[in-house]
This record gives structure tokens, sequence and C-alpha cells, in this order.
């Protein structure tokens, strides 16, 4: 009886561990990660040191504060600031586009080098053949003056 109520909750935890959790509490750091300083100096919020950015975390600590989810501090900044505030673009829409064109510049660019690969490879294959065809000639002139010589040697 004991084995079996062990080992049901054993499953009962490791399907808990599994399951999404909704109501995690977001962080600070982590929100600051999803933000750049629009103070212009360029760096995401969490890296930024300046005046801008320590208001920016105060209105970040604020909300988490108020009890506001991950979503809902991330459709705040944007509306109140634009998408240029976001430290990667969502995605979505022609945002898409820059994380599509990557992996496609590198299938079309694997694809390329496989192919000159494989011509540089059969293009030294026929050069070895060439050169052991003509090789084959050269040596049978080769060895029959050897034999030549060896025969003025025993003479």
């Amino acid at each position: 009886m004991f084995e079996k109520t062990l080992k049901l909750l054993i499953i009962l935890v490791l399907f808990m561990m599994i399951l999404p959790v909704h109501g995690q509490a977001v962080t600070s750091s982590e929100m600051e990660a999803e933000f750049m300083c629009d103070c212009g100096c360029g760096d995401m919020l969490v890296n930024c040191t300046c005046e801008r950015s320590e208001e920016l975390r105060g209105f970040i600590s604020q909300m988490i504060n108020q009890g506001k989810t991950k979503k809902q501090i991330l459709s705040l900044f944007v509306s109140q600031f634009g998408e240029v505030i976001l430290s990667s673009p969502p995605r979505k829409g022609f945002n898409l586009v820059a994380y599509g064109v990557p992996m496609a510049g590198f299938f079309f660019g694997s694809v390329v080098a496989m192919t000159l690969a494989r011509r540089w490879r059969s293009s030294r294959r026929e050069e070895e053949d060439e050169d052991s065809e003509s090789g084959d000639d050269v040596s049978e002139e080769i060895e029959e003056k050897i034999r030549e010589e060896l025969e003025n040697l025993e003479d």
C-alpha cells in the first residue's frame, strides 16, 4: 500500500512540474531584459545606467507591485512607447522576416557550399584520373629506358 501511494505521489509531483505555471510572479530583471532604454544609448534596459533607465525600472517595479502580468506590462510599454522599446521584434506580421531571413540564408549558403564542394571534388578526381592515365605512359617509357641502361651496364 505504501509503495502505491509513493508511486502516485511521485507521478503527481512530476506531472505538476511539467505543467506550465501561469501564476508565476514576474521579476524586475526578467522584464528589463525585454526592453531597450529610450535615452538614445542603444543599450538594453537591463544594462543601461542612465537616469532614464532608473525611471523605467521604477515604472516596471510599480506595475509588478500592482500584480500585472508579463503580457500586460509588455503591452503597456508598447502602447506607451511603441515597438521600438522592445529588445526583439514581436513574432508576427512583417517582423517574421527578421526571424526567417537568417535561417533561409543559412540554408541557401549551405546548399551552395555543398554544391561547390562536390564540383571541386569531382574536378580533382578528373585531374587525378588524367594524371594517372598520362602517368602510365610516362612510366612505361621510363621503365624501358631503365631496362636499356641496365642492359648496357651488364655488357
